[in-house]
């Protein structure tokens, strides 16, 4: 994606202790993530007392849930922490499904700052009992926060030559993620080979500061989850899903169950299919949300799309780039669209499937981020499928006169 922003960090670091009796005022988020954790010890115990050999494979699932913040500050900077993430490894089918029990990541995305492409995964420490987040980059940049209050950080950044930077957010949203994956393995074939089932998907609920944004919150989080029927799920005290019956893992194993089957009865090729949900911006009135999905079925390759959703946070309305532009004709806007596409790196007007001028945003789903609208053409739309998604970006004051009155509080 073309993404004129700055600094993407993230903050990898393993939990290896739970604390029964700490006071923590995070305490029911941290004993929701410990029952997680002990699950996926058993299973993970299980599923190592079995080997793979030849001809058969125990299959591997797991569920978790991961809780998610999104912050921002009044300087436009945005931040994004994850607590408890944790990604499948589908490269290596013998290994352990889950590499770590327990993981915290966070990305930060500076507006104002130089770019920083950095990894916060070395002497990283999460310690609930002493409420302390700090981790520390390879170049040795760090981050430092308390664990009960992870919207101010602390910063010192080395390679800028900088002092420490106090960081305190003005705003913030909440989501809990569910989480399930599941592997296996076919029977080894005449030739010595075997083909891989492997799913992930995810189920992501907003989460409201109070019971007076519930019903909003719902029809957003309703609609970006479409795959899954959620209207028997009820939400408890914290305003996360109840989920004592099980009732998340069967969503999962429902939708998983067909191409599973198929894959079971036919396994010559291979199955992967993943799928997230990201918050990409927000401000008082808008959310905007990315929704990403992989799938690969045999072939020289799978396929991807990345598609873009933007509501409002009053009404929960879905706001399509059909209703968002005033005239998609419009000479000028169509002039702009036009230059952007040919200032793509390695781009003329070969490239398209189609001559420029009948191309149309209206064939766009949009996004927003802290440089501008996003406007993102899916593979096979007006390029080949070597070329991937085509995505431009207006900034704020350039979409501006194209935007309908009734959505500038969009770009606020």
């Amino acid at each position: 994606m073309i993404r004129n922003i700055l600094a993407l960090s993230f903050i990898l670091l393993i939990l290896s202790c739970s604390n029964n009796n700490q006071t923590n005022t995070n305490a029911i988020e941290t004993q929701t993530n410990e029952t997680k954790t002990n699950e996926l010890k058993q299973a993970e115990e299980s599923n190592n007392n079995n080997t793979k050999n030849d001809t058969s494979y125990t299959p591997k699932n797991i569920e978790w849930i991961s809780h998610h913040y999104y912050m921002k500050n009044d300087e436009g900077d945005f931040f994004s922490v994850y607590l408890n993430d944790r990604w499948p490894d589908y490269i290596n089918s013998d290994s352990e499904l889950m590499p770590n029990y327990e993981k915290i990541k966070a990305a930060f995305n500076y507006k104002n700052l130089n770019d920083i492409y950095q990894f916060y995964d070395k002497n990283s420490i999460l310690d609930i009992t002493n409420n302390r987040i700090y981790a520390e980059a390879e170049n040795g940049d760090s981050i430092e926060s308390t664990y009960s209050n992870i919207t101010s950080f602390k910063m010192t950044s080395k390679s800028l030559n900088s002092s420490s930077k106090e960081i305190n957010t003005t705003s913030s949203l909440k989501a809990a993620v569910y989480n399930y994956a599941y592997s296996d393995v076919s029977e080894t074939n005449e030739y010595g080979s075997a083909s891989t089932f492997s799913y992930k998907d995810s189920i992501f609920l907003l989460i409201p500061d109070d019971t007076n944004k519930l019903e909003v919150y719902d029809k957003i989080s309703f609609d970006i989850n479409e795959g899954f029927n959620l209207n028997n799920l009820k939400r408890n005290e914290n305003l996360e899903f109840d989920d004592k019956k099980g009732s998340i893992s069967k969503l999962f194993e429902n939708d998983m169950s067909d191409p599973y089957d198929e894959w079971v009865t036919n396994s010559a090729d291979s199955y992967e299919s993943s799928k997230s949900i990201s918050i990409t911006y927000f401000n008082d009135k808008t959310i905007s949300i990315i929704r990403t999905s992989t799938l690969y079925l045999g072939g020289a390759h799978g396929v991807y799309n990345n598609y873009n959703l933007v509501y409002s946070l009053e009404t929960g309305e879905k706001i399509e780039v059909t209703n968002f532009i005033k005239d998609f004709d419009d000479s000028e806007l169509k002039s702009i669209m036009r230059d952007k596409l040919l200032s793509i790196e390695d781009r003329d007007e070969e490239s398209y499937l189609v001559p420029l001028d009948e191309i149309t945003l209206a064939d766009t789903s949009f996004y927003i981020y802290a440089d501008g609208v996003h406007f993102v053409w899916p593979i096979y739309t007006i390029t080949a499928y070597v070329y991937g998604e085509t995505e431009i970006v207006f900034d704020f004051d350039e979409i501006n006169p194209f935007i309908k009155d009734e959505y500038l509080y969009i770009i606020e």
